[in-house]
């Protein structure tokens, strides 16, 4: 028997503050992950998923949020209905479906453009995982030797593009619930952006 879904039901202000403090701290994880790949050495790969995992579960609470918000806001609510937002397993789960397929669709109008032949977006092996125990399975070492194979880790160029994506909707929805917020007359702002000088390839994005 699975557990019912917790709700939350915070006034809808609080909600609106709390997507743009979520997005903040999906932008703060996403530094941290690229300095982690600011240079090669043993484990980096794996811290580097870890934090992967945490920005795709945030991310996944982040687009119920928006989506709650908005209802919200559209139907005059004065709260914001949110179920499932402490389950990081669900939510992390939704975000990589709707990531992935955001990417094929990339993919997909690079070639319809013209601009060249995509590899198509392979399906990563970790989704053949258990998705609740990647964490402890990438942060703890079991005591059996057989649970301690960690191939299912995507390459890094896989979880660049994975993290990539998850941080564009996170500036998105910052700007969004900005945006809309406007409407209802709350001023709140993402206050973190991205730097304006270039770095290197893993240097760190969001200031």
């Amino acid at each position: 028997m699975e557990n019912p879904p917790d709700v939350q039901h915070p006034l809808r202000d609080e909600a609106f503050q709390s997507g743009i403090d979520l997005a903040r701290h999906i932008l703060e994880n996403a530094n941290s992950y690229h300095a982690l790949a600011s240079e090669d050495y043993p484990g980096r790969d794996r811290m580097r998923f870890a934090v992967l995992l945490v920005i795709l579960e945030e991310s996944g609470k982040l687009l119920e949020l928006v989506k709650e918000c908005e209802k919200a806001a559209k139907a005059d609510y004065l709260s914001v209905r949110i179920e499932n937002y402490n389950d990081n397993c669900l939510n992390g789960r939704k975000a990589i479906g709707q990531i992935l397929e955001e990417l094929r669709v990339v993919d997909k109008a690079f070639e319809t453009l013209g601009k060249g032949k995509a590899e198509p977006m392979p399906e990563p092996d970790f989704l053949r995982e258990d998705f609740c125990g990647l964490k402890e399975r990438v942060l703890y070492m079991p005591l059996d030797r057989s649970a301690r194979n960690l191939g299912f880790i995507p390459s890094g160029d896989l979880m660049d593009r994975l993290a990539g994506a998850a941080e564009r909707n996170a500036l998105a929805a910052g700007d969004y619930l900005h945006d809309l917020g406007r409407a209802l007359g709350l001023w709140i702002t993402l206050d973190i952006a991205p730097k304006g000088a270039k770095g290197g390839p893993h240097s760190v994005r969001y200031a």
